[in-house]
């Protein structure tokens, strides 16, 4: 079995359960699994032999971060959403992008953006779908992460919410496309990579398809996720598309709503949607850097309440095609302007806002038992 040896790290930060910060400290891999984590004074010279060796000295080492909200098919399109609202964004650029790639273009793109992950020390990746995301699958394998893929599921169009003809499914065809995927990659890359279902919005998804993804996900044992109330304009449209109800109250309608639920942005849920994540245990992703680009209204304290209430809150860049980075330190960073809004410089200390990239987002991965962490096992 390889063995591994990071040793003479100025620091480890373990975020284990009781926070510990090793000075000195080693760390030893064997095959895929942490087997220590100490004082480097106390690893046995033998323990040395036959070992590949990292020397750490002047380093810090830490878990590596975990981005839940990554288009890796958008890798690309970096700028495309340059100050447009997000309808314009998404109507006019994103999906006729999407529609336009091929299947080399899509595995170009997923390359390219586990190459800028692994560079800014992100290890785990959560792609929320599009399309040939075999070829996803096949770069994040090359690289050697780890990462949660989906293919989009799109079963609705309409002109509050248009999509262009090539990526338009049945109900059962989308149904069919997502079972497959996760039939087929779930486990995939020894235990790498996981695949979930994708609800690609709130809008362009109906209550059927929510309703047979959610038996599926239950029945696999996969999360399920979906873009929601990214703007007040998505909140809208969805009202007037479905009778004036909000985006979870209809996903708790076709009974959706549950611990395996992962939502991105949710930067305008109404109290009653606030009481219904903390409730369900749903999972939410705060997306500071695209919320900034496309001016969505995000640093108005739901994700601080919400993450107050006990609500596991994570963090991510959405994509490069309006965040215009996915370093997770440049996200970890945008969190401090919560500070400003509430005029409060106590607010999201660095080791909450770490949490956030690390062990809080493994939580909302529904990957807590293996990662997030530096633990033996």
């Amino acid at each position: 079995m390889k063995k591994l040896i990071i040793k003479n790290a100025r620091y480890i930060l373990t975020l284990d359960t009781t926070r510990r910060i090793i000075k000195d400290g080693t760390i030893i891999i064997e095959g895929t699994r942490i087997t220590w984590v100490g004082k480097k004074s106390e690893v046995p010279l033998s323990e040395e032999e036959g070992a590949e060796i990292i020397d750490a000295t002047n380093m810090v080492v830490a878990p590596g971060l975990i981005n839940c909200h990554f288009h890796t098919t958008q890798q690309l399109a970096r700028g495309l959403g340059d100050g447009l609202f997000l309808d314009t964004y998404i109507h006019e650029r994103i999906f006729p992008y999407e529609a336009a790639l091929n299947e080399d273009d899509v595995h170009i793109s997923a390359l390219c953006a586990c190459i800028e992950a692994i560079k800014t020390g992100t290890t785990c990746l959560v792609d929320p779908g599009g399309y040939h995301m075999n070829r996803v699958a096949e770069a994040v394998k090359m690289a050697g992460s780890r990462a949660i893929l989906q293919r989009s599921l799109v079963d609705l169009n309409s002109g509050v919410s248009p999509v262009p003809g090539k990526l338009r499914e049945s109900t059962d065809k989308a149904i069919k496309m997502g079972e497959d995927f996760v039939n087929k990659y779930n486990g995939w890359a020894e235990g790498r990579i996981k695949a979930w279902f994708s609800l690609r919005t709130e809008r362009t998804s109906s209550s059927e398809l929510m309703a047979a993804v959610k038996d599926l996900a239950d029945y696999y044992k996969v999360g399920v996720s979906s873009h929601v109330s990214n703007q007040l304009d998505s909140v809208e449209r969805h009202k007037e598309l479905f009778r004036g109800i909000t985006p979870l109250e209809r996903f708790g309608k076709a009974g959706l709503l549950g611990s395996n639920l992962m939502i991105f942005h949710a930067n305008h849920l109404t109290p009653e949607e606030v009481e219904m994540v903390i409730s369900n245990d749903i999972k939410v992703i705060h997306c500071p850097t695209s919320a900034r680009a496309s001016g969505s209204g995000s640093l108005n304290g739901k994700h601080i309440y919400m993450k107050k209430r006990g609500a596991t809150v994570a963090i991510a860049s959405d994509t490069a095609a309006c965040s215009n980075t996915n370093d997770m330190h440049a996200i970890m960073y945008a969190l401090t302007a919560h500070r400003d809004v509430k005029k409060d410089p106590t607010l999201l200390p660095p080791e909450e806002i770490l949490e956030m990239a690390t062990l809080e987002a493994a939580k909302a991965a529904l990957w807590e038992d293996e990662i997030g962490s530096l633990e033996v096992g």
